[in-house]
């Protein structure tokens, strides 16, 4: 059963660093009206995990049974890649729409895409781990969109209310409200990380021995 449970300190640095990508995305345009802020953080929310989740998921069974592995990992990586990318570029469209006279909009983009680039040699190192684990990914829980999307969406709504309440009384609430955000996904998110997923689906590709005729077609 061990086998199938991430080590904790990878657990911790995985929040840790979602804790700095949302507070990279919160302190966005400073000058940005807290509820522009709010939409559009909710609006990334709500179709990034809808689309990444599940396409992650399914290459990255696609690499554990592939008999080369680099072309397969390379997929997994270019599609997250892609799929953050284009949810980014939409979340920045949409900050221009709010905002036309912005003019920091795709300076703001290209510093998150280049965050997004500088992960590419972690996702490569972590997808080899746990391809050495030799557990296929269909026997392990997943993460449910629907439970991250709500948990975000309360953090974002907690997030965006203090925002709110603390702008009258500080001149730089947004980047007080970044650091609470990373300080608390950090905290917590290891903590509520098993409520966050639902367990392997049953069928044949949960099933040990035909995990391993599958592999053994895929070698021959």
């Amino acid at each position: 059963m061990s086998q199938r449970t991430p080590a904790p300190g990878g657990i911790r640095r995985v929040y840790a660093l979602v804790g700095i990508v949302l507070a990279v995305m919160w302190v966005g345009e400073t000058t940005e009206p807290a509820w522009a802020h709010g939409l559009r953080t909710v609006v990334l929310l709500l179709t990034l995990p809808p689309l990444l989740l599940p396409a992650n998921r399914r290459l990255t069974a696609a690499f554990h049974t592939a008999a080369h592995p680099g072309p397969a990992l390379a997929r997994l990586v270019a599609v997250r890649v892609l799929i953050v990318t284009a949810a980014l570029a939409a979340n920045a469209l949409l900050g221009h729409l709010l905002d036309p006279h912005s003019g920091h909009a795709l300076r703001a983009l290209a510093v998150r895409v280049l965050l997004v680039l500088l992960t590419i040699p972690l996702q490569i190192r972590a997808a080899h781990r746990s391809r050495a684990r030799g557990v296929h990914p269909s026997a392990r829980p997943t993460l449910s969109a629907p439970r991250v999307i709500g948990a975000k969406l309360t953090l974002v709504a907690a997030a965006l209310l203090a925002q709110i309440l603390l702008n009258p009384y500080m001149a730089n609430a947004q980047l007080v409200i970044a650091a609470a955000l990373a300080v608390t996904v950090t905290a917590l998110g290891p903590a509520i990380h098993a409520r966050l997923l639902i367990a392997p689906a049953s069928g044949p590709s949960a099933d040990p021995a035909a995990q391993e005729r599958s592999e053994a077609r895929v070698t021959t």
